[in-house]
C-alpha cells in the first residue's frame, strides 16, 4: 500500500506542532515551579542550640513544604548538624543531617580554601497534625551555625516533576517522528568527528 508523501508530510507537521505545544507546557511547568520555589510566606532564622526545638508546625487541610537551611561560619573546623521531625508527642518520625566544614591554609601555590558550609533540606508535611523540628550539633560548635526555616507557598516539586516527565516523553516521541532526520544528522556528526580525529593524528 502506497502512502501519499504529501499526506505523510502533513501528518508529520501536525505531530510536530503537537510536540511544540507540549514543549511549551513543559516550559510553563518549570517556570511555575521556579516561581513557587522562590516564594516563601514566612521565614525565621535561629542561632543553633543543642536540643533546640522549633514549632509547633500545624498542618490543617493542605500539605505544607518547609525549607530548612543551615549555614556554618566556622574557620578551620567542622560540625555535624542533625535534625529530627517530631510528631505532636515529640516522638521522632525521621531524621536528616549533614557534615559542615571549612579548611584553609597556604602551600607552594599560595593560599587555598575549601568548604561545605550549607545544608538545604525540603520537608513535606502531607498529613494533618502538629509537628516539631529538633536540631543538634557537636559541643562547642553551635555558635557557628545558623538555621533558617522557610514555609513555601506552594508545592513546586509537583510542577518540576510534571515538566521533567512530559519533557522526557516528548523527546522520545519527537525522535521517533523525526528518526530519518535525526539519523541523517548523526551521520553528518559522525563524519565530522572522524575528520577531526584524523586531523589530530
Amino acid at each position: 500500500m502506497l502512502i501519499n508523501p504529501q499526506l505523510r508530510k502533513k501528518n508529520l507537521l501536525f505531530y510536530n506542532n503537537i510536540c511544540f505545544i507540549v514543549c511549551m507546557f513543559c516550559v510553563l511547568c518549570f517556570f511555575t515551579g521556579m516561581c513557587l520555589q522562590s516564594l516563601g510566606s514566612s521565614k525565621k532564622t535561629y542561632s543553633l542550640e543543642n536540643n533546640m526545638i522549633v514549632g509547633p508546625i500545624n498542618v490543617t487541610d493542605k500539605s505544607k513544604i518547609y525549607k530548612v537551611k543551615a549555614h556554618f561560619s566556622g574557620k578551620n573546623s567542622s560540625s555535624y548538624i542533625s535534625g529530627e521531625v517530631l510528631d505532636e508527642n515529640k516522638d521522632t518520625l525521621y531524621e536528616f543531617g549533614k557534615d559542615l566544614w571549612h579548611e584553609e591554609g597556604y602551600d607552594s601555590e599560595g593560599h587555598w580554601s575549601e568548604s561545605e558550609r550549607n545544608m538545604v533540606v525540603n520537608l513535606t508535611f502531607s498529613e494533618k497534625g502538629t509537628y516539631y523540628l529538633q536540631f543538634n550539633t557537636e559541643e562547642g560548635t553551635a555558635n557557628n551555625i545558623t538555621v533558617t526555616i522557610e514555609r513555601q507557598k506552594g508545592s513546586y516539586i509537583v510542577h518540576l516533576q510534571a515538566g521533567a516527565s512530559f519533557m522526557l516523553l516528548l523527546l522520545i516521541i519527537w525522535i521517533f517522528l523525526n528518526r530519518k532526520w535525526v539519523k541523517e544528522k548523526l551521520v553528518v556528526l559522525n563524519d565530522a568527528l572522524e575528520e577531526m580525529s584524523e586531523e589530530d593524528d
